[in-house]
């Protein structure tokens, strides 16, 4: 059972993902967590596991609010189907259009959290079989994911590369030796992870920002109001005619909720991949309607919300960049993923499923509701009144971790590292990826080249060992498989892309 503190902090989350899918559309979930993330780390376990899915199955499923409301997704999952929810918001009701992004995220989280209390089970069952050897594959497993959910596989792999580099700044783990430090004692101790997010996302996001009020003022642009229904319409919209629009589309929203639950299982894809898959699936029915891919994009990106802590948990893989977030955080809080958390820890593990179930299954609808009363309330809010506070946020929320003021020198420089790669269209996940898996894939690879003497053998003479390697060749060709559809739906599309979750 959940305790009282453990159930705040829950709730909590779920207010806090509300707020930042409705009110602030286009800020990024993972930037909405990053931002607290100073705060978690100072929390039980519990309670701040409790906090990060309260925040993530809410910000997730509401950054369709502001496609519904000004056609800008909250989330880059949103981007795959922004165009038809906006449509169907715009020709239907925003209720009826959030009613279908909320019963298709609320049916594909039960599946994907059955999804999770199995196969986490298991895998932790398998992992046991690991060695450093096949933990080697596994994190390439993880990184061929990652760089493939990139728009481009070429920055994909840049984006990699340069992650990981960062992630090899301070001493080498095998020999003691200080690399990439310039004879700086302060990047003796490298990179702190937390710092780096906060400055490739949040100061990141503040200068993007600056530059997008540049554009539009110079375009002469401005928002526009979102009109009120009376409260007997919204719930009719709501409750009765989008859940029996889903139940007419069930084998399309049962597609695509296993999509994303697969999608999920694959460490580093994420939301973002399946909502594109899903919705371009939904794309290729002839005379497809809007109703239809906002369902398909909805059920394939909440099914793999839950379905990411799969690996997460298992294996200490992330499975998309908010979880690579929540694994740092793991490790901040002493946490330590794999085999031995479901035989030391298997209360917390417990806590985490039905954290899972209260807030997607159970709180859903009624966020759901809420956000359609605030999107029929509210007209957009300039988002200048937010800049004071992301970018306070961010340097408070850097200095609190080290409690350095060094690490508030990393924030605009790395801030406009990761403006440029954006505008150079560069997307974030790679980076923390290489951030995270680098350093992990690096001391894998030099612990099973200790122990069999350098003999690169070693990395298929076990059996498991060769059938990940197999497994690791047959991703690479299905995702090569996957990008040439998607590159032949997604022109056709017209869908906004761009955004970082």
């Amino acid at each position: 059972m959940l305790g009282l503190d453990t159930l705040l902090a829950l709730l909590l989350g779920v207010a806090y993902g509300l707020l930042k899918g409705v009110l602030f559309p286009g800020i990024p979930a993972t930037l909405s967590l990053v931002l607290v993330l100073p705060i978690l780390i100072f929390l039980s376990p519990a309670e701040a596991c409790a906090a990060v899915i309260g925040l993530t199955t809410t910000a997730i499923f509401t950054g369709d609010a502001g496609s519904v409301m000004v056609r800008v997704p909250g989330t880059p999952a949103s981007a795959a189907y922004t165009e038809e929810i906006h449509e169907v918001g715009r020709t239907r009701t925003p209720a009826f259009a959030l009613g279908l992004s909320t019963t298709a995220a609320t049916l594909g989280g039960l599946i994907s959290i059955l999804f999770l209390v199995m196969g986490s089970l298991g895998l932790a069952q398998v992992a046991k079989l690991f060695s450093s050897v096949e933990n080697t594959w596994v994190v390439v497993m993880g990184i061929i994911s990652g760089i493939f959910g990139a728009p481009s596989l070429l920055k994909g792999v840049l984006g990699f590369t340069f992650g990981m580099l960062l992630g090899t700044v301070g001493v080498d783990p095998t020999f003691g030796i200080p690399r990439f430090t310039f004879n700086n004692p302060y990047l003796l101790g490298g990179i702190e992870f937390i710092v780096a997010l906060v400055a490739l996302f949040g100061v990141s996001e503040v200068f993007h920002t600056l530059n997008a009020f540049a554009s539009q003022a110079a375009r002469g642009e401005r928002s526009q109001s979102q009109a009120g229904y009376s409260l007997r319409r919204l719930l009719r919209a709501f409750f009765l005619e989008a859940p029996l629009t889903v139940w007419r589309e069930r084998w399309l929203f049962l597609r695509s909720s296993l999509i994303g639950v697969f999608i999920g299982l694959m460490p580093g894809a994420g939301s973002d991949t399946a909502a594109w898959i899903s919705a371009n699936f939904a794309r290729l029915r002839r005379n497809h309607k809007p109703e239809q891919v906002a369902v398909a994009g909805a059920a394939g990106s909440d099914s793999t919300i839950a379905g990411d802590w799969i690996p997460t948990l298992a294996l200490g893989i992330p499975g998309d960049t908010m979880t690579t977030v929540v694994l740092g955080m793991f490790m901040a809080l002493g946490i330590t993923p794999g085999p031995a958390l479901f035989k030391e820890q298997l209360n917390l593990v417990w806590q985490i499923y039905l954290a899972f179930f209260l807030s997607a299954v159970v709180f859903r609808p009624v966020v759901g509701f809420l956000a359609v009363m605030l999107v029929s309330r509210i007209t957009q809010i300039p988002r200048y009144l937010l800049l004071g506070a992301v970018t306070s946020l961010c340097i408070v929320g850097a200095y609190a971790v080290n409690r350095s003021a060094d690490d508030l020198f990393l924030l605009p420089i790395l801030g406009l590292f990761g403006l440029l790669l954006r505008r150079g269209g560069f997307t974030l996940g790679p980076i923390v990826l290489g951030l995270v898996l680098g350093p992990l894939l690096e001391r894998n690879v030099a612990m099973s080249l200790i122990k069999a003497n350098g003999d690169l053998t070693a990395f298929f003479d076990r059996p498991l060992a060769a059938a990940l390697a197999l497994l690791d060749v047959a991703l690479v060709v299905s995702l090569l498989y996957l990008r040439r559809r998607e590159a032949a739906v997604k022109p056709q599309a017209g869908l906004v892309g761009g955004y970082e979750e």
